[in-house]
């Protein structure tokens, strides 16, 4: 905050009136008159309340600060005064009779006290953020005070209640710092004798006070006007020549601008400050990025009663500016943004030989990052507006008044220019003016923020979907047998989603939005990320003994040596013949046998099982050879097969480390539940039916769907539809998968799209 804002003026309490208190900082608080009313909620974030004298009118919102926002509060409230009034404050309102002694209650599950009483002395520096706040004397009760107040090389005194204080000239005559003072004036100057008594001040006093004064430079402002005097005392402050400094009698709600000593209520009218505030709020608030910037340039012509204007924006490699947005009201032109796409060349902000292209206004303002205020284009020498009078040479308009803001966003780099044309009132063209430039480079600076946090926010987006398809690419390149897997399940959900988003029977009540979609395509590009961690040889494990190689080779080359050992046996005559060649025989069974199962089936059958063993107890295979081979459906082992089912477990572990937007929250579940079955025996979670959402189901008929049709597998043939239908099916009658969802999917048209698009032929043998 670079101003001071008023919350209560008044020194008495009455209907439209508020005792005082000031803002001078977002948590910093100079008395405590009218802090709930004027703050509400905003109030809980006040840690730092800085107390002039103890009268109720100052400390009348103390108790309510603690109290009101007791459960929201994460640090200490800290009341600062002199230690008459600490006292005060100790003895008469928090001492567990007129209200709790919140110094011994801590805040919620700390150990913190949630109220700090803290004595300071006379010009003591309380140093806070970037404000340095020194109590000075005040001649009002004992503990009064007043506060000077410093940020930088600026500051002001708040006078507290006082009578005649020869200090506070002093201060202020010999720190040409102080460029504001705040005083009280209380009563009339017929009162003069109660003024006395109370310690207070009168016009007729502060006027006999202010001949001390050595400076003309200050702006004061007079408080604390008892509100029934309320009319005779401004009467009397203006008669008096009070507010020759430059200063004003303040009400709640003014701002004060440290710097300049203005009051907002002065630089802005109420209609314009609200429609300020308008347009700020809906640049906050849009996130389409062409309407946000029809949008900018609209409102901001409306406010200025620009008759025209362009919106450029600063090209990715910063060398350009591009048209993006074009109005003109008298021409009914409207380009860019939400209407036709603009087609303009571009306006270099270099030249060819690589000097900066000073001739152009708007070119100018993005170097120089300054508005430049043009009353009258045709009479100006200083920027080439040729294409300007070009344009108005073709159209019959004519371009005069130019108010050009460069758009300067957090990082102070100009993302683009705003270009204003003829300042209408009623039917004349006037110049643009100072107020116009002040209220429109706060302006700029909120639609500089806007267009950078949408763009930020579309980068984002981008950057999320650009790691989640990259991670998903490298898991499918990990095996060339799952390659286009992710793909494909994605294209199932998504197409499967769209079906029951368009149904009215089943799923009449369902609806996705546009996130919904996005939500599930993204899960369908992460729910094998856990994949990554698979080892290759077991991920491409096309045969039951492949690990590096294939071991069925080893095991082949094995047998034809006991083969030839037999034959060496015949040929020394140790063995017969037949004997021989019944060995000879066997062999031959034995290694064409073991190539069969080698390669995974759906099931091995008890015949196969005990040739196998047979084999085996002839000591033709080692122990590891004979249990892998012993696999009876696929080509993986037990063990195997819990290192690829743990990629559910290590998936669920790495997207829960995401933190995905709300409008995906959902995607870990509906990624991470893709092995998850209805009758609760899925893993990693095991959930029951309940707990598996219909964008769970989805997902887990996509992945089963192309695991089943996929043509590409090394151990299994392509499976045709009527197979994996009555699979799927099976599935859903053991009470697995949703049976209504696997009806809908084979009776609706995105089957038939599916497998146009993605099986063979062969595989289509059921009419669809």
């Amino acid at each position: 905050m670079n101003y001071i804002k008023i919350l209560g003026a008044s020194g008495s309490k009455a209907k439209g009136h508020n005792t005082t208190s000031f803002q001078v900082f977002k948590d910093i608080v100079v008395d405590a008159g009218n802090i709930i009313n004027a703050l509400g909620d905003e109030a809980q974030y006040i840690n730092h309340i800085f107390i002039t004298h103890s009268h109720a009118d100052h400390i009348s919102d103390l108790p309510f600060v603690i109290e009101s926002f007791f459960s929201k509060r994460t640090q200490p409230l800290i009341i600062y005064g002199l230690e008459e009034t600490i006292n005060v404050l100790k003895e008469h309102s928090f001492n567990n009779k007129v209200w709790p002694d919140f110094t011994k209650i801590n805040l919620p599950n700390t150990n913190e006290p949630s109220l700090i009483l803290k004595t300071i002395t006379l010009e003591e520096e309380i140093i806070l953020d970037e404000y340095s706040i020194k109590a000075i004397d005040a001649n009002h009760i004992e503990g009064s005070c007043g506060y000077l107040i410093k940020k930088s090389n600026k500051s002001f005194i708040i006078s507290g209640d006082t009578y005649l204080n020869k200090k506070l000239i002093d201060i202020i005559n010999e720190d040409r710092t102080i460029k504001s003072l705040l005083i009280e004036c209380s009563f009339p100057n017929e009162l003069e004798q109660l003024a006395n008594l109370t310690k207070h001040l009168t016009p007729k006093l502060i006027k006999q006070k202010l001949k001390d004064l050595k400076r003309n430079d200050l702006s004061i402002f007079y408080y604390h006007l008892k509100p029934v005097y309320e009319k005779q005392l401004k009467k009397e402050i203006k008669e008096l020549g009070l507010l020759n400094f430059n200063g004003k009698i303040l009400k709640e709600g003014d701002l004060i601008h440290v710097d300049s000593g203005k009051i907002e209520h002065d630089l802005i009218s109420e209609d314009k400050l609200s429609e300020i505030m308008k347009i700020n709020l809906m640049f906050s608030s849009e996130h389409n990025k062409n309407k946000l910037l029809d949008s900018i340039l609209t409102l901001i012509r409306k406010f200025t009663n620009a008759e025209a204007g362009t919106l450029y924006i600063t090209s990715k490699d910063e060398q350009k500016l591009d048209f993006k947005v074009v109005q003109n009201d008298k021409l009914n032109i409207k380009l860019g943004g939400l209407n036709k796409k603009l087609q303009w060349p571009s306006l270099p902000i270099y030249l060819d030989n690589g000097e900066i292209n000073n001739s152009m206004v708007a070119v100018m303002s993005y170097h120089q990052k300054k508005i430049i205020n043009i009353p009258n284009a045709y009479n100006n020498k200083k920027y080439n507006f040729e294409s300007t009078r070009n344009f108005d040479k073709k159209t019959g308009y004519k371009s005069e008044s130019m108010l050009v803001i460069p758009l300067i966003n957090h990082e102070n780099d100009v993302i683009g220019v705003l270009q204003l044309i003829n300042k209408k009132v009623g039917n004349k063209t006037k110049e643009f003016n100072k107020f116009d430039e002040k209220v429109l480079k706060s302006l700029a600076s909120q639609a500089a923020m806007a267009l950078t946090n949408t763009q930020l926010i579309i980068g984002l987006e981008d950057l999320l979907n650009s790691f989640v398809t990259t991670i998903a690419k490298a898991i499918d390149a990990k095996s060339p047998y799952t390659s286009e897997h992710i793909q494909k399940v994605e294209k199932i959900a998504i197409l499967l989603a769209k079906a029951i988003d368009k149904d009215d029977t089943i799923y009449k009540n369902i609806n996705y939005s546009k996130n919904d979609y996005k939500q599930i395509a993204l899960a369908a590009w992460m729910h094998d990320i856990g994949k990554i961690s698979m080892p290759e040889h077991i991920i491409d494990k096309s045969t039951k003994l492949e690990k590096i190689f294939d071991r069925i080779e080893v095991i082949e080359q094995r047998l034809k040596i006991e083969q030839k050992n037999k034959e060496i046996e015949y040929l020394k005559n140790l063995i017969t013949q037949d004997e021989f060649e019944e060995f000879s025989t066997m062999i031959e069974e034995y290694v064409s046998f073991l190539k069969r199962i080698n390669i995974g089936a759906e099931f091995m059958d008890t015949k196969d099982e005990a040739k196998l063993f047979e084999i085996y107890e002839k000591n033709f295979l080692t122990q590891d050879e004979f249990y892998n081979l012993s696999i009876k459906k696929g080509t993986l082992t037990k063990e195997e097969k819990d290192i690829i089912n743990n990629h559910a477990q290590l998936s669920l572990d790495m997207i829960s480390e995401l933190p995905f937007p709300k409008k995906y929250k959902d995607v870990l579940n509906i990624a991470c539940n893709h092995h998850e079955k209805l009758d609760g025996t899925g893993y990693p979670r095991g959930l029951s039916e309940k707990e598996i959402s219909l964008e769970d189901r989805i997902m887990i008929l996509a992945d089963i769907f192309e695991a089943l049709t996929a043509n590409n597998r090394p151990y299994k043939e392509a499976m045709k539809l009527s197979k994996v239908k009555d699979i799927l099916f099976t599935l859903a009658n053991k009470g697995e998968i949703d049976k209504e969802l696997i009806e809908f999917f084979f009776n609706n048209e995105i089957l038939k799209k599916y497998s146009k698009d993605e099986l063979d032929k062969k595989q289509i043998d059921i009419e669809l």
